[in-house]
């Protein structure tokens, strides 16, 4: 089950089921919410049938991941084959179903109510693929009112003090941390030492694998479980 709706320039969808991936949901029966942010000219590149390889399609996340530090081919956690894949099946979905980027929905109260139905009681990973800050405002306050629990991830945190309830600064040094905890963000660092003084993420492999995303929750901003920031080590 998904919902879908285009902004100016990217296409946001939200997809209720199950994961493969062991660290966000280890009950392969479990469905979950993860959204997912593309840009136009991915859809387009999809539509028009000239998609040749994964550095192509990732080089053109352009409005979607804004300019996060990551945002050229190899750098991204998301630049692999099996997400790759999954990507573009994503988007020829959505081609099938839309033959034109203005037939694809605006964002509006069916569709809102569609996805608050999903998040109903289950976990939500925010920005599985694309920046999360894109979603409405008001989409992201009420699904965190109905749901289980929730992580997400900002690298926009510097231009939206708004959204730090609801995400984490993405940052990479502890001098990142301070900025972002000066904008009244709590941080998840992904970095290559350990960092004293931060909790380093339950989920991860240095940490044992001693829980899943969808359990732990810490990654919810100010609003959610945790009250330190996060680290995670680069491997």
């Amino acid at each position: 089950m998904r919902a879908i709706f285009r902004t100016e320039n990217t296409i946001q969808i939200f997809r209720f089921g199950t994961t493969s991936n062991d660290k966000i949901e280890a009950n392969k029966k479990r469905k979950i919410v993860q959204s997912y942010t593309f840009s136009r000219t991915q859809y387009e590149l999809i539509l028009q049938g000239l998609n040749d390889g994964m550095k192509t399609f990732f080089n053109n996340a352009d409005t979607n991941c804004l300019d996060c530090p990551f945002n050229s081919f190899g750098k991204c956690y998301t630049h692999k084959f099996n997400q790759y894949v999954g990507f573009i099946s994503m988007l020829k979905s959505v081609v099938k179903d839309y033959k034109d980027f203005y037939d694809i929905p605006t964002y509006n109260s069916e569709i809102k109510e569609q996805i608050l139905n999903m998040s109903q009681n289950t976990y939500v990973r925010f920005g599985t693929y694309g920046e999360p800050s894109l979603h409405p405002i008001d989409l992201i306050s009420d699904i965190v009112k109905v749901c289980d629990n929730w992580t997400g991830y900002t690298h926009q945190h510097q231009k939206r003090p708004d959204l730090s309830g609801y995400f984490m600064a993405s940052t990479h040094t502890i001098e990142e941390e301070l900025t972002a905890r000066n904008e009244g963000y709590r941080s998840f660092i992904a970095t290559e030492t350990k960092i004293d003084g931060i909790v380093n993420c339950p989920a991860s492999k240095e940490a044992g694998y001693k829980s899943t995303c969808s359990k732990c929750g810490l990654c919810s901003g100010t609003l959610g479980k945790g009250k330190k920031s996060v680290f995670i080590l680069v491997h």
